[in-house]
């Protein structure tokens, strides 16, 4: 049986305890904190293996030497919910820290450089507390702890060649380990029996996918860069445990039976596949103008999540349903996502640089199937960062917020009507801090 790396199990841990529901953060195409301090522009660096590793394998050859690279970031969510029985009930999210790491080095004069590394993929975590607005007959089961979280971590190995200066390609192949958590009252969307109704939910699964990424670095002169990444889609089928209590919904039926259960669950995840294009415009020695643009296939990835139980323990509910195996699927019917960004750097010294960015995305989620679980509703973001360097050290410390975002529901497509009629907000903060060395 295939085991993930420690490493990446702590990566994923420490990411439980971090709030990762934010549109330009959901899902990474770039990790360094100097790319964060430049509004998440990817800029081709002699020192960063994390980036080139997570963006665009090309960047390997930009390295001057063995590089590495070691990171954590820190985010911290803000938010409220509001629908029939709730009002501003706050998002409870607390910061965590989300470590990762590269290696990467040219192999001597051959114009072959190799990296490795562990970086996030995806990381959405959110925290409530609210009350569970009545469902069918009128079910409810309070004021309960509304938490969900899907986490990937990519380790890759990566290759690249440097054609001449003008012109670089670099590929990478990656194992995609993900989590996926839900605990909280789960409605049932589309299985002909159970449609509507409602139970409470701890679920748990784990899986393995796989991905590649292709990208290439262009100079056309000594001030003007060209880069262009893509990254395939990564299916991965996880698989692990599902319990609950169903005691309520069956009490508002009339029905007499066990409520407790448990099963064995598989949920299908597809992370979408994504292209970057950037360039960047070294005016002089001081000043870099950088201006990217992106695209998230989430149209693809993201219209139905796939949920089966199966084996289940309960006689009572084998007995009403026919069987001890469920199946439903939640739809969620994500848009494709659109960015731009734009970031500058100058350096202040020979030692230290300043950096700043923002950039806009449209909001992927369409309003029908938005609940607070599924927010990753922010289109804003303003940074700003610091590099210094000293002999084979390197520093970066950056800083990013993602304004307020508000969203309204009128009428949802999620069954029962929870959900209709509800608003969200959400704002987040991040903070990296990047260390590296050339040796």
């Amino acid at each position: 049986m295939y085991r993930p790396f420690p490493f990446i199990r702590l990566l994923m841990a420490a990411g439980l305890t971090a709030a990762g529901m934010q549109a330009q953060n959901f899902y990474w195409n770039t990790a360094s904190a100097s790319s964060m301090g430049m509004g998440g522009v990817y800029l081709p660096s002699s020192g960063s293996a994390i980036d080139a590793m997570s963006t665009n394998p090309a960047g390997l050859t930009a390295l001057t030497g063995r590089t590495a690279d070691l990171s954590i970031t820190s985010i911290f969510a803000t938010g409220s919910f509001s629908n029939s029985v709730n009002t501003n009930a706050p998002l409870k999210d607390s910061p965590g820290v989300i470590p990762y790491g590269a290696f990467g080095m040219p192999l001597g004069h051959s114009g072959f450089s190799i990296g490795v590394g562990i970086t996030p993929e995806l990381m959405s975590v959110s925290n409530w507390n609210y009350v569970d607005a009545p469902g069918v007959a009128g079910a409810s089961y309070g004021l309960q702890q509304q938490k969900s979280a899907i986490l990937a971590a990519r380790a890759a190995v990566g290759v690249a060649y440097s054609f001449s200066r003008k012109l670089a390609l670099g590929v990478s192949a990656g194992a995609v380990y993900n989590s996926n958590t839900l605990d909280a009252p789960y409605i049932f969307q589309s299985n002909p029996a159970l449609a509507g109704l409602k139970t409470l939910l701890d679920l748990h699964t784990t899986g393995v996918g796989w991905n590649t990424s292709v990208g290439i670095i262009a100079n056309p002169n000594d001030h003007v860069q060209f880069n262009v990444a893509w990254k395939s889609r990564t299916v991965i089928d996880s698989t692990g445990d599902a319990s609950g209590n169903i005691g309520v919904q069956l009490a508002a039926l009339g029905l007499a039976a066990q409520p407790t259960f448990h099963y064995s669950a598989a949920v299908q995840n597809v992370l979408p596949q994504s292209v970057i294009a950037g360039a960047n415009w070294r005016v002089d020695g001081r000043w870099v103008l950088a201006l990217q643009g992106g695209w998230v296939n989430w149209n693809s990835a993201f219209s139905s999540l796939p949920v089966s139980l199966t084996n289940g323990s309960n006689p009572d509910i084998n007995g009403l349903l026919g069987s001890n195996a469920i199946s439903d699927r939640i739809p969620v019917e994500w848009k494709d996502q659109y960015s731009i960004r734009g970031g500058v750097e100058y350096r202040l010294t020979e030692s230290i640089s300043l950096r700043g960015g923002y950039g806009f995305s449209n909001n992927p989620v369409p309003s029908s199937t938005l609940s607070p679980l599924t927010a990753a509703i922010m289109t804003n973001q303003v940074s700003t960062g610091i590099g210094y360097r000293r002999g084979i050290w390197r520093m970066s410390l950056a800083y990013g917020i993602d304004p307020s975002n508000s969203e309204q529901v009128g009428r949802s497509a999620l069954l029962n009507g929870e959900y209709s009629n509800s608003s969200v907000r959400i704002s987040t903060q991040s903070l990296a801090l990047n260390t590296s060395w050339v040796f």
